[in-house]
Formats: structure tokens, C-alpha cells, sequence
């Protein structure tokens, strides 16, 4: 039933327990992981000059740094994954690689806001619970 799954990361605690829950899910139903990494800004100028302009590649090097305990999960299990990696607002870009994959399922860590935080905030996984074509589990 879900053949791929979206895990979305940030490399938080949230985001941890979320990658153990995609882990159980894989191994279980052996599906494969999509893991989605998405930063806001771009790397520096100075940054991209010494890559040779490779920003996916920085963005790869940066992704692998930062998530290195989930991806670790998955190495660990022999599990099947893909990194993805964006630069983007974190909702839309989770939306548009979830679409382009055609997951079966995303599965994001919440952060914990309160109801009040996040009505006004707004949150990733809240966008992408409301603006996804497909089942989102939130893990907190």
C-alpha cells in the first residue's frame, strides 16, 4: 500500500523520532524512504565560487551533515532510501517532491506548537497536512 514514503527532515529531535516511525514503515511494508531535506537560504557566494557554482551538490554536503543520525537509521537497517534536497520554503517544496515522486505517504516530525503558536505561525507540517494529495502522518 505505501511502496514510497516521504520523510521530511530537518535534523531535529522531532525529526528523529518521525524517521524512526518511516524506518518501522519501510521495514514492515517494504517500502522505499524518500528522504526530503529543504534549507530556506542558499549557500554563500563565497561557498558556491569554491563548489564551482554546484549548489546541489553543497546542498547534498550540507543535507548529509545535518541528518546524519536519520540517515544513519536507514544505513543501519539496510534500508532503502533517496535524499532530496531543496532550497525553498520547507512546505511547498515537501508538497511538490511528494507530487513529482509520487509518494504514498509523507511523514514529518512536529515541532509541539501550541494551538494558539500555531495559528499564527503556521507551521510546516500543518501546511503540508492541509495542501498534500496524499496520507501525512505528523510524529511528535
Amino acid at each position: 500500500m505505501y511502496k514510497k514514503i516521504l520523510l521530511a527532515t530537518d535534523g531535529s529531535e522531532n525529526a528523529r523520532r518521525a524517521a524512526e516511525k518511516a524506518a518501522g514503515f519501510a521495514k514492515d511494508l517494504s517500502s522505499h524512504v524518500i528522504l526530503v531535506y529543504i534549507i530556506n537560504n542558499p549557500p554563500s557566494q563565497s561557498r558556491m565560487v569554491k563548489a564551482n557554482f554546484d549548489v546541489h551538490s553543497l546542498l547534498e554536503e550540507d543535507a548529509k551533515t545535518r541528518i546524519k543520525d536519520t540517515i544513519d537509521i536507514f544505513e543501519n537497517n539496510g534500508l532503502p532510501y533517496t535524499l532530496k534536497v531543496a532550497i525553498g520554503d520547507p512546505a511547498a517544496e515537501i508538497i511538490e517532491i511528494a507530487e513529482r515522486e509520487k509518494a504514498d505517504m509523507i511523514v514529518i516530525g512536529s515541532r509541539g506548537l501550541g494551538t494558539i503558536k500555531g495559528v499564527f505561525l503556521g507551521s510546516v507540517s500543518r501546511k503540508v497536512t492541509h495542501n498534500a494529495k496524499c496520507p501525512v502522518m505528523i510524529v511528535k
